[in-house]
């Protein structure tokens, strides 16, 4: 009977908390503005290696990240306790991200917490005015910093929650917010398959130098299958779910060129991102992944396209310490991502 009473506490709590999460998606639906018209949209960057290298985003991996797992909380996991990540990622013109996080399993309450900082620095940049008199120099800069928390739930369920606090910092031009994601993450009984549901970025501005703009609100689907008698799994992720089309489209350009905007077949495309991962003994892992929408965007007209959308990664794991790389491909460019993950605390 107890343990009936149990079941049924948790199931209402389950209930509760998916009609919270419900009721928050649909007030932010109601507000949401068109893609790239959001504050803080750095918080869409990938932030480890693994999810650059399978496309830019990835809510299901059945490979432990911690780099996905501050992405999406309930990937969080008890055998991450004690890991600290360190990663970077240089951009164009001396721009840096930079990423700060670690995990503390507390065994007693079966919670696995996690902290995180992500901090982009945009360099020195002359600051001037209406007239191009210069005024001195500012030191543009994006950070986050989040505190992370999951549980198993039910049986083969895992939920999570992530709190952020953001702050942007542009010259006289600032900006705060805080923000809050909840993940729910269902692995199969045969553990040959992943399924995750993110809702992120749920929360508001609560500073602002000029007019207050919506945060970039998301929500995103996630399938992985692993193969049963090979070392391979493929993934499946639907992100920007609250905008039916979030690709680019300048009409200027299209009337000069002769392009068109995205059909509805290919604005169903857009929001796919397919990822592979192929392992190697216990040490070695390959990443390929091809993002539709990044493709689209940047396939310019008479131009060759070659790699564009396309992501490639490696990761190498010794005893107490794990190395990832990633790149991305950008018209003839190539993005850089690097991390390194260290086992604080041995494991048994």
């Amino acid at each position: 009977m107890i343990k009936y009473s149990y079941k049924l506490q948790k199931l209402g709590f389950y209930i509760a908390l998916s009609a919270t999460v419900f009721l928050l998606s649909i007030a932010a639906l109601t507000a949401q503005t068109t893609a790239g018209n959001a504050s803080f949209n750095f918080l869409n960057l990938p932030y480890s290696p693994k999810a650059s290298s399978l496309g830019g985003i990835n809510i299901s991996s059945m490979h432990p990240d911690l780099g996905l797992g501050m992405t999406n909380p309930s990937l969080l996991h008890p055998q991450m306790d004690g890991q600290m990540f360190i990663g970077s990622k240089p951009y164009f013109a001396g721009i840096q991200q930079y990423n700060l996080f670690g995990v503390k399993y507390f065994e007693v309450k079966n919670i696995t917490t996690g902290w995180g900082v992500h901090y982009l620095d945009y360099g020195n940049i002359p600051m001037t005015d209406v007239a191009g008199n210069e005024l001195g120099m500012m030191h543009p800069n994006d950070y986050a910093v989040q505190f992370s928390a999951a549980t198993n739930y039910i049986e083969n369920f895992r939920i999570g929650s992530t709190l952020k606090f953001i702050h942007s910092n542009y010259g006289i031009y600032k900006s705060s917010g805080v923000a809050m994601d909840i993940g729910l993450t269902y692995l199969s009984p045969t553990k040959l398959s992943q399924a995750s549901i993110l809702v992120s970025n749920m929360g508001t501005q609560i500073s602002t130098t000029g007019t207050k703009q919506q945060l970039p609100f998301n929500i995103i689907l996630g399938w992985t299958k692993k193969l049963a008698y090979a070392p391979i799994q493929f993934s499946i992720t639907a992100d920007r779910l609250s905008v039916w089309n979030h690709s680019y489209f300048d009409a200027g350009y299209a009337n000069t060129y002769g392009s068109s905007p995205a059909s509805s077949l290919q604005n169903v495309f857009n929001h796919l991102t397919l990822g592979t991962e192929w392992f190697i003994g216990d040490q070695v892992d390959l990443n390929i992944g091809y993002n539709f929408v990044r493709r689209y965007d940047l396939n310019v007209y008479n131009q060759s396209n070659g790699l564009n959308g396309f992501s490639t990664g490696l990761g190498w794991k010794l005893d107490r310490l794990q190395i990832q790389y990633a790149n991305s491909f950008f018209q003839t460019n190539t993005h850089h991502q690097f991390s390194v993950t260290y086992q604080l605390k041995k494991q048994n």
